[in-house]
């Protein structure tokens, strides 16, 4: 059996897949960085989250918000539960109703968010 010879189209699927690879192993360190920024806000997230929790299991028990001001490890009752803001977070929480808060917070990056309860 004779083999044909080699034509140079036959290297052009192999040299896509390389070009692509690089392409692709280029894009990892940007993207890495932007990872590890968005999880810094991870914390200050996670704390409002479980603030806004607290606050409507205990606004369901028929007591009004607990407002507080916290900042970096400090802690506050809310009904039985013992509630630590995370290291680097602010958190406020002020009353708008006898039924209703908003939670504000920010972190050591700068970054700020406000939620109200509905």
């Amino acid at each position: 059996m004779k083999r044909n010879p080699q034509v140079p189209g036959d290297r052009l699927p192999l040299l896509i897949t390389a070009a692509v690879f690089v392409v692709l192993l280029a894009c990892l360190p940007p993207v890495l960085r932007l990872d590890n920024g968005l999880d810094s806000d991870r914390p200050m997230y996670q704390d409002m989250e479980r603030m806004r929790a607290l606050q409507s299991i205990y606004i369901a028990t028929g007591q009004p918000p607990v407002e507080t001001k916290l900042r970096d490890g400090d802690a506050v009752m809310i009904g039985t539960t013992e509630f630590i803001v995370s290291d680097g977070v602010t958190l406020t929480v002020r009353a708008t109703k006898d039924d209703a808060f908003c939670i504000s917070a920010s972190n050591q990056d700068g970054t700020k968010s406000k939620r109200c309860s509905e």
